[in-house]
């Protein structure tokens, strides 16, 4: 009999799955599922998929599973990232309706460069996006004007601290009943701030490299944690770098959407906001009307993107 299942976490070649009862995730062991050599449209399944699996015990390669995954429902949503130095898309978790950017303060420091990479991610899947900034009992001015600048664009954030219990119930009662996955630079403290929200949950914590001021990658795979009320959290490991993939470069400024005001007053349409004479998007940022660190990001990933395109259309 096939059962409804979501995929909590993937080990090498094993799937682990915990059963659907409606919207709400069964409270049990998951099963640890083979897939048998099948091939899916959308790839191998990734935390967050729903399943379709049967329940039997068999060995594979001398491997003991608990069941086969049958097949893999369509996603709603897909976030990826391209693997450092390639042209692979690498997914990381599925059929979320918000992403959770944890960044920190202190060390590792605020990288407002990479928060913007995540927000890109947010946009282009219709996610409701939601800054987290970690370490919150370090910050220094400078910190409390990006996030003053980040709330004025309309994000959402939420200064915290998973040493000092700092806003830890604030972020449980924003992101129970969802379905989200905490994303950020190595080191900033997502499995520590998912320990306290998820009591029993073990996740590994690393220190800080003070030397090159970077964490050490103490998650190795993706893994879903189940609120008991409803809804999840998806750990994913820290990444020092998170490339864009799946978003065309004339698509791009639509990512960053206080520039939509000011694109339709440019000149050419579309408009790249490059080099284009009479483009109102650079002239809002020599005014101070745009803020320069957004739009220096724009040209880092517009550029990246291109340099993508290039090599498949050129």
């Amino acid at each position: 009999m096939e059962e409804i299942g979501i995929v909590v976490e993937v080990l090498g070649p094993v799937v682990f799955v915990c059963r659907l009862d409606g919207e709400r995730i069964a409270v049990e062991k998951p099963y640890a599922c083979s897939l048998l050599g099948k091939k899916y449209r959308q790839g191998r399944p990734v935390p967050g998929d729903r399943v379709s699996f049967v329940i039997h015990s068999e060995t594979v390669q001398n491997r003991d599973y608990q069941g086969v995954i049958q097949r893999v429902e369509p996603r709603t949503s897909l976030v990826e990232r391209l693997e450092p130095g390639g042209r692979r898309a690498k997914p990381l978790v599925a059929n979320l309706d918000t992403l959770v950017v944890v960044a920190s303060v202190g060390a590792p420091p605020l990288k407002p460069g990479l928060i913007d990479r995540y927000l890109v991610c947010a946009h282009h899947w219709q996610l409701d996006p939601l800054i987290v900034v970690n370490k919150w009992e370090l910050a220094e001015e400078i910190d409390l004007l990006y996030v003053r600048l980040y709330e004025a664009l309309g994000y959402r954030c939420i200064m915290a601290s998973a040493r000092e219990g700092i806003e830890l119930d604030t972020i449980k009662q924003t992101l129970e009943m969802r379905h989200s996955a905490f994303l950020g630079h190595s080191g900033v403290g997502k499995s520590s701030l998912l320990n306290e929200l998820f009591p029993g949950a073990n996740l590994s914590t690393g220190e800080i490299s003070l030397k090159a001021e970077r964490g050490r990658h103490t998650t190795s795979a993706s893994r879903l944690l189940p609120f008991e009320a409803g809804g999840f959290v998806i750990d994913t490991p820290g990444v020092r770098e998170f490339g864009i993939t799946g978003i065309p470069s004339q698509e791009l400024s639509g990512c960053f959407p206080e520039f939509e005001s000011y694109a339709k007053l440019c000149r050419f349409q579309p408009c790249s906001h490059t080099h284009e004479p009479d483009c109102a998007v650079r002239a809002a940022v020599e005014a101070d009307e745009l803020a320069a660190f957004r739009y220096q990001a724009y040209l880092k990933i517009y550029d990246e993107i291109r340099e993508i395109e290039k090599t498949v259309y050129d």
